[in-house]
């Protein structure tokens, strides 16, 4: 099980910034994905509002078809009037040559087909259905495309899906029954399709309207954006440079006043231990000797304060032997310590100075916490990126949830130095025992920048 902890710089460079023909094909191919989308999405919708208002209009046609034909007709057919039914047939027949219709039923309350221009039909009786109830009852009209499924479908079994409509109808004596009418499904067909062709082209045009009326705002952002990201970048540059230029001066201040008065102060009380005659007591030789040391031991902590500043190592024989020398540290100390460095180019000198530092503070980590026979340092580097890792065989990091709490300050510092340099630090328990860090910097960027 691996714990690991990854953090990314937040782009201090106008590099990190998508250019603006980047960024106008993303806009583009988002547009065209919003256009699918979009047609799609108008396109159901149009089928929706054109089938709902098809089976509208096929239930008023229904309404007048009950009206004008069958309501003055009906009370002579049910009576047994056979010239009223010949007439009523006429009239089914025509308007099933002329609107479409394809077959028509009367129902009473009960579910007995009273009329039905397929005579086997009439006479049946079938389970009533709330279709019929409700025209009866309630006087409400039901339209729907239907599949043909009920048990007095069996005449229209043959057919093709029709639109099905139930209306109420009032005879002249008061009586009310209910007018079933099935029609073909070409009306709503053609309603979807032009509703279609009229609905999806004016959506995607206001998709195109609005897209191109957001472009040179978007382009405007996107510049602006960009100046300003440059003109962090250059910010940092000048920091990261004010900060090198301060730490050499501070280093050099060092070296050439403090050190070397120390180093004098040293010579001089060992020249006094030298020439201390015969009859100095003994606790004057040993305060003389505790002072000496503790001046021997000053100046040994001010060069390595010093070195830590600005390393010398650097400027003179590169990061690989800087890092083989930090290594040899860690050496005195009994640890194996394998350094592979790989660099095709040469680092800029903030990733240069990050490196090293990052490389110092886990070897310094190693050496107080980890407990580790081994150690491995990895420098790879090709024309954008450089990666370092730096790996032990010791008793491995804690939850990663902990780690950059407060007694994690040098982990803190390590993953600032990181990100003021756009780069990417992770910690992580190595699969073989111990910890492993990885941080990658990016290498052009940075030195562009320089």
């Amino acid at each position: 099980m691996e714990d690991s902890a990854g953090f990314g710089g937040t782009g201090s460079s106008a590099a990190a910034v998508r250019p603006i023909r980047g960024f106008v094909l993303a806009l583009v191919l988002t547009a065209l994905a919003a256009f699918l989308l979009s047609g799609g999405a108008a396109a159901i919708a149009a089928r929706s509002i054109a089938e709902k208002f098809a089976l509208a209009e096929a239930a008023r046609s229904a309404e007048t078809l009950g009206a004008v034909i069958f309501a003055p007709r009906m009370s002579a057919v049910i009576a047994g009037d056979v010239d009223a039914k010949a007439a009523l047939d006429a009239a089914v027949e025509a308007r099933q040559s002329d609107n479409g219709v394809v077959r028509v039923k009367v129902w009473d309350r009960d579910g007995t087909v009273l009329y039905s221009d397929s005579p086997r039909m009439i006479g049946k009786s079938f389970p009533v259905t709330s279709d019929i109830t409700d025209s009866i009852d309630r006087q409400q009209s039901h339209a729907e495309v239907s599949n043909l499924s009920d048990p007095d479908n069996a005449a229209e079994s043959t057919l093709d899906r029709l639109v099905e409509v139930y209306v109420p109808l009032d005879l002249p004596s008061g009586e009310r029954l209910a007018l079933e009418v099935y029609s073909s499904e070409a009306r709503v067909s053609l309603a979807r399709s032009q509703l279609i062709k009229t609905l999806v082209p004016f959506v995607l045009l206001a998709l195109v309207v609005l897209v191109l009326a957001q472009l040179p705002v978007s382009v405007w952002l996107l510049r602006k954006v960009s100046r300003a990201a440059a003109e962090r970048g250059r910010l940092l540059l000048s920091s990261v440079t004010a900060s090198e230029r301060e730490r050499r001066a501070i280093a050099h201040d060092l070296n050439n006043t403090v050190v070397r008065d120390l180093i004098g102060a040293d010579a001089a009380m060992k020249s006094v231990q030298a020439d201390l005659p015969v009859s100095a007591s003994p606790e004057f030789r040993g305060s003389l000797d505790r002072l000496t040391g503790v001046v021997s031991g000053s100046v040994g902590s001010l060069r390595t304060l010093v070195v830590a500043v600005y390393p010398p190592d650097l400027a003179e024989a590169g990061l690989a032997d800087a890092l083989d020398r930090l290594a040899d540290r860690l050496r005195l100390d009994g640890v194996d310590v394998t350094v592979t460095v790989d660099l095709r180019f040469k680092p800029s000198p903030a990733v240069t100075a990050a490196a090293y530092r990052c490389t110092r503070e886990c070897l310094t980590n190693i050496a107080k916490h980890a407990g580790a026979s081994q150690a491995w340092i990895e420098l790879v580097g090709d024309a954008r990126w450089l990666r370092l890792s730096v790996a032990d065989n010791g008793h491995g990091v804690a939850p990663a949830v902990g780690l950059w709490k407060a007694g994690h300050l040098g982990l803190q510092l390590m993953r600032d130095a990181v990100h003021e340099l756009d780069g990417t630090l992770s910690v992580r328990r190595r699969p073989g025992g111990g910890t492993e860090i990885s941080i990658v910097l990016p290498l052009q960027a940075v030195a562009t920048q320089g």
